[in-house]
């Protein structure tokens, strides 16, 4: 590899069902557990948990996608990988089933009022926040 700085990002986004996004990009804009965040080639190596969200890949040609929970790395050479449980590019979202689903899901929180937190609620909490993702991928 050349020294300097690379000036694009190799980005990777995969789930388990397979790639959904294999391109250079400029940036990539990510929903990080702590808050959103952006890398720009050149970035140091890193490895962040992901919550729910919005990503984007690209400033000057942007790919927006809902996102799962995952994780995302950089490694030394500057290439980045994606993993999370779902994702999906926005243009391909149902917006109204989306929100029908979100609908659903805080119905059914709702009922849990102060009853002990178990799996059932944590994956009733994922329903929601990969709904809330992809109403949020459709809306900017």
């Amino acid at each position: 590899m050349a020294s300097g700085l690379n000036t694009i990002l190799g980005v990777n986004l995969v789930t388990p069902k397979g790639v959904v996004a294999h391109t250079e990009a400029d940036s990539v804009q990510a929903p990080g557990e702590l808050g959103e965040f952006e890398l720009l080639p050149g970035h140091i190596p890193m490895l962040t948990a992901l919550k729910p969200g919005v990503l984007t890949i690209g400033t000057k040609a942007r790919a927006r996608y809902a996102v799962g929970p995952g994780y995302l790395r950089v490694d030394p050479s500057g290439a980045v990988e994606i993993l999370v449980e779902q994702a999906q590019p926005a243009k391909d979202i149902d917006a109204d089933g989306a929100k029908k689903d979100l609908a659903n899901a805080e119905a059914e929180l709702a009922k849990w009022g102060d009853k002990p937190q178990d799996g059932d609620y944590v994956n009733l909490q994922a329903r929601a926040g990969w709904a809330r993702a992809r109403i949020d991928a459709t809306t900017h």
